[in-house]
């Protein structure tokens, strides 16, 4: 945290008193812990640990921001989203966000053309992986270095990537056009760094 937030009162901390697996697969391990409250009652928590941290990338350009229409399975139905995924085993970051952009989008990006944006964590109740966000300078199709096809994961469903400017995404967030936690929060890291102004990517 920073001096500001770290200023606030600080509650106490629950516990963890053994950490008890119930689920294993190779994307990760779901916990039942035993822990102590801070009133001192035990009790339990649930903890999903991904086996990798993960990545999420804001495709920006000259027409603001692209999304990319997934369709997710616990929902039932489509949700714009920025690009993202995990770390394969001994993955840097910043080539995961490579691959992942080019697999969803067919963007492609230099490792050097992405620009950190910060730490995210998708659910602070669940979740104790984090994930790193990346903004990518890249180009809408019509122009020079038009994306290629996505290859996707073959449990993944993503349609063409859509380019929002960043009237019309507020005109998104306005009607609840975007749900995704993930994205939101990227988003706002984006808007914060300014990114998605309208400027041209570099040639």
């Amino acid at each position: 945290m920073d001096d500001e937030a770290s200023a606030h009162a600080v509650p106490p901390p629950i516990r963890r008193q053994r950490a008890v697996e119930v689920f294993r697969n190779r994307f990760g391990t779901l916990f039942n812990d035993e822990v102590l409250s801070p009133s001192g009652r035990q009790g339990r928590y649930l903890r999903w640990q991904w086996s990798h941290s993960g990545v999420v990338i804001v495709p920006v350009g000259r027409d603001g921001f692209a999304f990319v229409p997934t369709y997710r399975y616990p929902i039932g139905e489509v949700s714009l989203e920025f690009p993202r995924g995990g770390c394969e085993a001994d993955e840097d970051p910043v080539l995961a966000a490579v691959r992942e952009l080019r697999e969803e989008t067919g963007f492609d990006c230099a490792p050097s053309a992405l620009r950190p944006l910060g730490v995210i964590h998708a659910e602070t109740g669940l979740i104790e992986s984090e994930v790193r966000v990346f903004a990518a300078e890249v180009r809408p199709a019509g122009s020079a270095g038009d994306p290629s096809a996505a290859a996707p994961e073959v449990m993944e469903s993503v349609a063409e990537p859509v380019w929002a400017s960043r009237t019309e995404v507020t005109k998104w967030l306005q009607s609840g056009s975007v749900t995704c936690g993930v994205t939101l929060a990227a988003l706002a890291l984006a808007l914060a760094d300014g990114s998605g102004t309208g400027s041209a990517p570099p040639v």
